[in-house]
């Protein structure tokens, strides 16, 4: 008799041999139904900013990103430049 290493042994000697039970198919709804209840709990507890704090911080990332990209710009013009005066080796 052929027998499963991690299986309980018997006091005869032989091993009992469990199979494992199928996993209802209710399981699998249960859990998405427990997700979306720890999902709407999340979202309860998110704390929007005031309309104040939303325009302030917009502006500001608009304002970095203009800022980074004139930058980057004349970057990429010097090094343009120097290529040119390099004579595009």
């Amino acid at each position: 008799m052929t027998t499963k290493a991690h299986s309980p042994v018997r006091a005869g000697g032989q091993a009992k041999v469990q199979d494992r039970p199928a996993k209802p198919k209710s399981g699998r709804l249960a859990a998405l139904r427990r997700l979306m209840a720890d999902l709407r709990a999340e979202w309860r507890k998110i704390t929007w900013p005031d309309r104040e704090t939303t325009r302030k911080l917009t502006l500001l990332v608009i304002g970095l990103a203009a800022v980074l990209g004139a930058i980057l710009g004349a970057v990429d013009a010097l090094f343009v430049r120097l290529w040119q005066l390099l004579g595009g080796l």
